[in-house]
């Protein structure tokens, strides 16, 4: 790939637009090759644009980028698909907003990350389809975590290491995963033998196979209040879904 090259093609999911201009939008793309891409969209707001159906939010899009001095402009959208179900489900769509504005805030630019972006076309997807919101919810923020270096700890006590079958654990954010009974604190939640293994699944399925795992959805809401702990420790901010109204 010609870095330097005056035009290059990529696909992105559409995370971010901004009114820029009288005509124009400023859109935020995430890219599998490129990571997080910032482009005008020159005139779309124009009632007679060709390209304002094919730049939505949460659109997968096939893209023509020209360099610009400042920000890239994009020449060409193709809509590959879209998540048509979401606009019919308040739940579903703050959920899909929550997810941009996360990938938006904690990833930069040109910064290659394939498999943040598979999570994230996943997880749109299953929105769309009608899955579980909790349960992708959890999913997709313990998929964040993972790809962006912050993947829990869940194979033995951070502490000291202990991974016996028998031993009870407890989920510490401060300590980045489980510990044992003996390095627990007052601060720490017990977390039950299945709710960790579940958590172990969710970590390296893809949610297809996820959703097909026995009491899922009840193992979610059970525990996504410990990775909303672990989430704000990490980075800062939790993570939630935004009210529509």
């Amino acid at each position: 790939m010609n870095s330097r090259a005056p035009s290059y093609a990529t696909k992105g999911i559409i995370i971010g637009r901004t009114n820029f201009g009288e005509a124009d939008r400023m859109v935020r793309f995430f890219t599998p090759d490129r990571g997080k891409v910032s482009a005008v969209a020159k005139g779309i707001r124009r009632i007679k644009s060709r390209a304002g159906g094919h730049l939505e939010l949460f659109g997968e899009v096939s893209l023509m980028l020209a360099r610009g001095r400042n920000l890239d402009v994009v020449t060409s959208a193709r809509l590959l698909w879209y998540p048509h179900q979401l606009t019919g489900d308040y739940d579903r769509l703050g959920l899909a907003f929550a997810i941009a504005v996360a990938v938006d805030r904690l990833t930069e630019p040109d910064q290659a990350t394939p498999a943040l972006y598979t999570v994230i076309r996943e997880a749109l997807g299953a929105l769309d389809e009608g899955g579980a919101t909790t349960l992708i919810e959890l999913w997709f923020k313990l998929r964040l975590l993972d790809t962006l270096g912050y993947r829990p700890e869940l194979g033995g006590c951070t502490v000291c290491g202990q991974n016996a079958a028998d031993i009870t654990y407890a989920f510490s954010p401060e300590r980045g995963g489980i510990v044992c009974a003996s390095d627990t604190s007052p601060l720490d939640t017990v977390m039950s033998a299945s709710q960790i293994k579940f958590w172990r699944l969710l970590s390296d399925y893809p949610f297809a196979t996820i959703a097909h795992v026995a009491g899922a959805t009840e193992l979610a809401t059970a525990t996504l209040s410990l990775c909303d702990g672990f989430f704000e420790h990490h980075l800062g901010r939790a993570f939630q879904p935004q009210k529509i109204a």
